[in-house]
Order: structure tokens, then sequence, then C-alpha cells
């Protein structure tokens, strides 16, 4: 089976979050898209509360974004990282039916490209029950540790007979700067010494600083091997960059959007 590949390289939150959402749109074969954030900003899921879980004051003295992302799942500051989406229609047969499962296969394809820069993760099998603002601070089903540290973390939702999921792989980690970003409550932060007990990244498994395109690249034949993929590497469509540019403006830069989650869907 054919599969897109297309590297997007770095964008801002809104066109990043836009430009997934196009390409579900349009998916009319599996697409593994790879991309980084520039500058540096949070994403939180369709469902959280950003005034009650994000440190407003300090993302609004570091100028960091926040974007609301069309999954669910936990808060994620995209920085020292590679992110990926693999969008797919749901009658391709590539995954299976039940959520937890397709996880696990998605899953697959991610650990076969963190080994081949030399990281044996392993899959959680069971998500972690804790109340946690912050993706990496806890497991979901079947996401990735090395020796029992978060690696990796993903996200997913279907709709229209499609499955978008989406993921970061930590290149590296700030520890500090991460437990500022997040809070359990107004007046009480992450724990440094808990998310270095939690928390691990490509640089602290390999001791060497993976590129983004090298990861990138492994990501690419980790998806083609588990899925016996035909990739077709290419670029956005004429389409897919207009409907983007539409989502950016209309949706996902805008307050109504990152802060209320009250705009629901945009045409193409």
């Amino acid at each position: 089976m054919q599969c897109r590949f297309i590297d997007t390289g770095f964008n801002d939150a809104f066109k990043n979050m836009a430009i997934d959402e196009a390409l579900l749109s349009y998916c009319k074969i599996p697409i593994l898209r790879v991309y980084g954030w520039k500058p540096a900003a949070i994403s939180v899921g369709y469902s959280q509360d950003i005034e009650k879980e994000i440190n407003l004051e300090y993302c609004r003295k570091n100028n960091i974004a926040i974007v609301r992302r069309l999954t669910g799942g936990k808060a994620i500051f995209h920085d020292k990282e590679i992110t990926y989406s693999f969008i797919l229609p749901e009658n391709s047969n590539l995954i299976p039916f039940e959520v937890n499962e397709s996880y696990r296969v998605i899953a697959s394809a991610l650990k076969i490209a963190l080994e081949k820069i030399g990281v044996k993760a392993e899959m959680k099998k069971a998500p972690e029950k804790i109340k946690t603002p912050m993706c990496f601070n806890s497991s979901n089903w079947y996401e990735l540790a090395v020796s029992n540290k978060k690696i990796s973390g993903s996200a997913q939702r279907r709709f229209n007979k499609k499955v978008l999921q989406h993921g970061s792989l930590l290149l590296n980690f700030d520890y500090e700067k991460n437990s500022s970003l997040f809070v359990l409550n107004k007046n009480d932060k992450i724990s440094f010494e808990n998310m270095k007990q939690k928390i691990t990244s490509l640089k602290n498994e390999t001791g060497r600083n993976i590129g983004y395109k090298e990861l990138g690249n492994t990501l690419k034949q980790g998806f083609k091997e588990t899925f016996n993929f035909d990739i077709l590497e290419g670029n956005l469509t004429d389409k897919e960059i207009g409907l983007a540019e539409k989502l950016k403006k209309e949706k996902y830069s805008r307050r109504e959007w990152n802060f209320e989650a009250q705009i629901k869907v945009i045409e193409n």
C-alpha cells in the first residue's frame, strides 16, 4: 500500500495544528508527516482546562504560545523534539478498530524507529492513573518508555471515518522549564525531581544529539517496515495548503478555540 511521507519542517504552533487537520480532511491514502515547532510552544488536549493547568503568567513572560489540539490527551511543551502525525482512512484496515490496539500497532513503528538509532524502548501496557496536566508525566496505552521512563507521547482522534494520531519523541528535555510550565493547581508546580524519575530523551539514552532529519528518516523507515508501505515522498498539495491557512486564521490562532474550544468545524 502507498503512504505519503511529508516533512513540513518547522512552523509555529497554530500552523502545525492547522496542517494536521487539513491533511485529515483531504486524506485518501495513509499519510506520515514529521514536523518541528518554531518557536517552542505548548499544545493542550481537546478537553483540557488551560487556565487551571498551565502557568499562563510564565507563558506570557516567555512568549510561549498555547494551541489546543484536535486530539485529546494532556499538555506537551514542544521544544527539543520531533512530532509525527499518522493519518489514514479507517477502511484501510491497517490498524485495529479497537483504539487501544491501534495504539499498540502504531507504537510498533515508533519502536522500530528508535531501535535504528540504538534505543531499546518498551511499550507501557496500561495507563497510569495519575492526576497531572502534563503528557510526559504519565503514560497511556502502549506509549514508549526506556527503563520505565517515558520517551514518547501520543494522542488519537477518529471522525468522518478517518484516523489522526500524532505524537512527540523527545530529542532532549528541559526539566527545569517544564516544571515551570505546568501546574497541578494554581499554586503547585510539578516537581522537578518527579520529572527526572519519569521522563527521558534520546540525548539521555544515546549520549549524543540526534538530529531532526536523522530521526525523521528513521520514523519513515519504521512505518515502512511495520505496514509494508510503498513510500511516496512529497509536499502538501495546493488544496491542503489553502485549507491549512484558513484553519490557522479562523480556528487555531483564535482565543475562542484555544481557551474555550467553541469553534467546532470549518469546512474545506
